[in-house]
């Protein structure tokens, strides 16, 4: 006997985006029913859907790191950073302002002012140069929660506070050097 709601297929791209999409940590979902829903649909669409299954707004970042080969997708936007402020020092007062003005509340606050000692580097150290001038990964964003003991709904809440600065690849290379001092 067939239903007598009719439905679609079960390997419906557009259903398939909006479970996955709902059941997403950083929509409000739960960590564990994302993971299975993703399990489940590979099982159940035996892989025909690929990778492309959730792709929209802040979904599309595996997809967007998997096609990449510039690797910036997986990162927060920094193109406007330097039309906030004039220099990478400027950038690190503001956030650190924000923490010592009461704009962002605890945990936020204790974290944003450890940069307080992160200043700028020049060309001659590469590296520390080039971080300066990208966005933070969220995978190293995640790193600072993680240490910083923060909760889900704190984690999502600094990946906001984080891309409305913009927080650079540097600044969370200091604040992950700082939190690991204050754990030993």
């Amino acid at each position: 006997m067939s239903p007598a709601t009719p439905t679609h297929p079960p390997n419906d791209r557009t259903m398939w985006r909006c479970l996955v999409a709902r059941s997403h940590p950083d929509a409000g979902g739960d960590h564990d029913l994302f993971i299975w829903t993703m399990a489940t649909r590979d099982v159940v669409c035996g892989g025909e859907l690929g990778s492309e299954i959730p792709r929209r707004g802040n979904f599309s970042r595996r997809s967007q790191r998997e096609n990449s080969t510039a690797g910036t997708a997986d990162r927060i936007p920094f193109e406007a950073a330097f039309d906030k402020a004039a220099s990478f020092e400027h950038l690190t007062m503001e956030a650190v302002g924000l923490a010592a003005n009461g704009v962002v509340e605890e945990p936020y606050a204790r974290i944003l002012a450890n940069l307080a000692d992160c200043h700028e580097v020049g060309e001659d150290d590469r590296t520390l140069y080039r971080q300066q001038h990208q966005g933070v990964t969220y995978k190293s964003l995640a790193a600072i929660s993680y240490k910083a003991g923060m909760s889900k709904a704190e984690r999502v809440q600094w990946y906001r506070i984080a891309e409305s600065i913009p927080l650079s690849q540097r600044h969370a290379g200091h604040l992950m050097m700082k939190l690991g001092q204050r754990a030993t």
